[in-house]
């Protein structure tokens, strides 16, 4: 009886086993289902959530505020407003500027050019033929006269705003004093003087449109405005390369 039970005992123990696999497979299984099912739908509703966070397209428009620090150099002499010659003009200069009108495919804005550092290269002058009725003056050397300004007044128009390369035309006006009279150091001779100018370029603007590059040039003219019987007036074909940060 004892062998009995110790026969049958191990017989029923590996029978209960056998059905313990199989329920632990069919349990394996089913979850096994379930989890392909679930990645299945993880995966389909994750693609539309990624589509929804992706990068967003570079803007259009530049932000409206523009700073900027630009200089350049003159290249010649003209003689449409002033009747002076062989003068050259460096300018060191920064800028605010305020988008005003912005569309595809013009924007105006105002600008605002602070001019720390203003230098003309002109000749320098002594009396030559003095009598009792007349003096004159001839050029005995060449001087750097130095100055500085402002142009509260200026307007800049863009064109094709979509792209990063836009044309641009502008115009600015203002006033520069110097530490010797510009452009004739003579007696009557004025070191206050205004100036306005007619510009024209291209801004080469990044792909975020919050940095540009401006290459440009300008026909400038300098003069004291008939303030004084003696006005000789200077024109400048002054080029010119800015950077500009916008906000």
């Amino acid at each position: 009886m004892i062998a009995g039970v110790r026969f049958w005992y191990p017989v029923r123990v590996l029978w209960l086993g056998e059905n313990a696999v199989r329920d632990i497979l069919s349990f394996a299984r089913s979850r096994l289902h379930a989890l392909l099912l679930l990645t299945v739908v993880t995966v389909a509703f994750s693609a539309p959530a990624r589509s929804q966070t992706a990068p967003q397209p570079q803007p259009l428009y530049p932000p409206g505020n523009e700073f900027a620090v630009w200089g350049g150099y003159s290249v010649g002499n003209s003689q449409v407003f002033g009747s002076t010659s062989n003068r050259q003009l460096g300018v060191l200069a920064l800028r605010y500027a305020r988008t005003l009108y912005d569309k595809p495919f013009t924007s105006l804005q105002y600008t605002l050019d602070v001019v720390p550092v203003e230098t003309v290269r002109q000749y320098t002058y002594q009396v030559c033929m003095p009598n009792p009725s007349q003096i004159a003056y001839c050029t005995n050397g060449r001087e750097t006269v130095y100055g500085g300004g402002v142009n509260p007044i200026g307007l800049k128009l863009n064109f094709r705003r979509e792209h990063r390369l836009q044309p641009f035309i502008a115009s600015t006006a203002g006033f520069v004093a110097s530490v010797r009279p510009v452009p004739v150091d003579v007696p009557g001779g004025t070191q206050f003087n205004f100036t306005f100018d007619f510009q024209t370029g291209v801004d080469w603007f990044n792909s975020s449109r919050n940095r540009a590059w401006r290459f440009g040039y300008k026909y400038q003219h300098i003069s004291n405005a008939y303030r004084h019987t003696f006005n000789p007036g200077v024109d400048f074909h002054f080029l010119f390369v800015s950077y500009s940060f916008f906000k």
